[in-house]
C-alpha cells in the first residue's frame, strides 16, 4: 500500500503541470476517472490504460460536441436578431410611437420585451439537433444512432437536461440513460474517427 501511495505521489509531482490543463483537470474532477487513473498508474494494464483511453475520449468528444452547439446555437440567435431587427428598422416610425396616452414607452420596447423574445425561444425550441448540425459528417454522424440514442442527445445538448432529468422525462432508469448517453456518444466519435481516416476530414 505504500509503495503504492509513493508511485502516485511521484507521478503527480512529476505531472503537476499537464495536470493543471483545464480539460484533464475537469477530466480528473471526476471521482471514477481520478480511480481510473489512480489504477492506471499503480497497475498499467493494457486493460486499464485502454480503459482509461475511452473515457479520456468519452469526455473530450463531449465538450466538442456541447461546445459546437453552444456556438451554432448562437449563431442562430444572431442571424434572427438580425432578421427581426431588419424588420422592425422598416416599420421605425410606428415602432417608435408611445404604446398608448398613458406611458411615454415605446411599442418597440415592449416588443422587444414581450413578442420579440417569445419567438426567438419559439424559433430555438422549434430548431431540432438536426438543423443544428450544419457539419455534414457530424449530421451523418448522428444519423447512426438509434431513436432513443437521438432524443438522449437532444435532451442532453439541445435542451441542457442531465441523465437523471432525462430519465425522469423518458421513464426510464438513470443508469440505462447514462449508458445508451455513453454509447451515443461513442458512435458518433468512432463515426468520425472512421470517415476522417478514410478522406482526411476534419471533422470539427
Amino acid at each position: 500500500m505504500c509503495d503504492s501511495t509513493s508511485v502516485l505521489r511521484r507521478y503527480l509531482k512529476a505531472n503537476e503541470e499537464q495536470l493543471k490543463n483545464p480539460i484533464i483537470n475537469s477530466f480528473l474532477s471526476t471521482p471514477e476517472n481520478m480511480d481510473l487513473l489512480k489504477q492506471v498508474i499503480i497497475d498499467p494494464t493494457d486493460i486499464l490504460i485502454n480503459r482509461l483511453d475511452e473515457s479520456f475520449k468519452e469526455f473530450y468528444f463531449r465538450i466538442r460536441f456541447t461546445s459546437y452547439l453552444s456556438k451554432t446555437i448562437h449563431f442562430h440567435s444572431i442571424n434572427f436578431d438580425k432578421s427581426k431587427k431588419h424588420k422592425f428598422d422598416r416599420f421605425r416610425l410606428i415602432l417608435d410611437k408611445p404604446l398608448n396616452k398613458e406611458t411615454d414607452t415605446p411599442l418597440i420596447d415592449v416588443l422587444a420585451t414581450t413578442e420579440f423574445k417569445e419567438e426567438i425561444n419559439e424559433l430555438d425550441m422549434s430548431l431540432g439537433i438536426e438543423d443544428r448540425l450544419t457539419n455534414y459528417w457530424l449530421y451523418e454522424g448522428f444519423q447512426q444512432l438509434t431513436e432513443n440514442q437521438r432524443q438522449i442527445i437532444s435532451l442532453a445538448y439541445l435542451h441542457g437536461l442531465t441523465d437523471s432529468e432525462i430519465a425522469h422525462k423518458l421513464k426510464k432508469s438513470q443508469q440505462a440513460v447514462s449508458k445508451s448517453h455513453t454509447r451515443a456518444l461513442k458512435k458518433m466519435r468512432d463515426f468520425l474517427e472512421t470517415a476522417s481516416k478514410r478522406s482526411g476530414i476534419d471533422e470539427r
